[in-house]
């Protein structure tokens, strides 16, 4: 769906590998304060504190705001599902004015597209089946436009297709919303900031720490745990149709248009 490489690797798996480089990066500083701080030159000094208090400050208000950001994002989803499925019930009903025998190819078409829908929900997460299920959605789209056109001519059903025609403008318009909306998720450069400022607290935590006890450590790896988890679930909810968190409620909706062709 997009070249970012964080939108084709799971969230599960950056966040993981998180949690272990913040680990290591805590041993890396403190290893280097071995290095290079001298035992005489005492503990640190307010300044190193500050700077690290400071570190900490900028890596929650950048959370927060990415939290916030893919929180509404899943939203517009879930109402763009809802409205999606409303605008193919009216398509569907809409197919209802015209005669036998038109009407049951247009609801033949929409059911095709309708089952190609809920697949492209399914298959978001799969980069081979989405494109192909793609691909199936356009031809769907193009035979619906196709035959409006045709029947736009006919002026038994011209009034019937000019109301056609603007339910399927109004369905590929939302397509095309969705598209973009799917595809956007949490900017590359917010992403790498927010693990480079993760990982820059655990380096200064490390370096001015001048003893690792076992204490210190159990800290370190409660904060690197809880720090992976809020930024797995900031990138989840960035990704509303490939992780854990889905926006059911809406999908729910597409599915009861089902019940439309019983």
């Amino acid at each position: 769906m997009s070249s970012s490489i964080f939108l084709q690797i799971d969230a599960s798996i950056i966040c993981l590998v998180l949690f272990f480089l913040m680990l290591f990066t805590v041993a890396l500083g403190n290893k280097m304060r071995k290095k290079f701080w001298k035992v005489e030159e005492g503990d640190t000094k307010g300044g190193v504190n500050a700077l690290l208090g400071a570190l900490f400050g900028l890596w929650g208000f950048m959370l927060a705001f990415s939290f916030s950001q893919s929180g509404n994002r899943f939203e517009n989803v879930r109402a763009m599902i809802v409205d999606e499925a409303n605008i193919l019930r009216t398509t569907i009903i809409r197919a209802d004015l015209f005669p036998d025998s038109v009407r049951n190819t247009y609801r033949g078409d929409l059911k095709k597209y309708l089952d190609e829908r809920i697949a492209y929900y399914d298959d978001a997460s799969d980069e081979v089946k989405f494109e192909k299920n793609r691909g199936e959605l356009s031809k769907t789209a193009a035979a619906l436009w196709a035959m409006t056109v045709t029947q736009s001519k006919n002026p038994i059903t011209h009034d019937a297709a000019t109301g056609m025609a603007t339910a399927l403008t109004n369905l590929f318009d939302i397509g095309i919303k969705r598209e973009a909306l799917l595809e956007s998720g949490i900017p590359t450069p917010v992403t790498y900031l927010l693990i480079g400022l993760a990982l820059s607290i655990c380096f200064v935590a490390g370096y001015t720490t001048p003893l690792m006890t076992r204490n210190e450590w159990l800290l370190i790896a409660v904060f690197s745990f809880l720090a992976s988890t809020v930024l797995y679930i900031t990138i989840d909810l960035a990704r509303p149709m490939q992780g854990l968190i889905k926006p059911d409620a809406g999908q729910i909706a597409i599915l009861k248009l089902r019940n439309l062709f019983n």
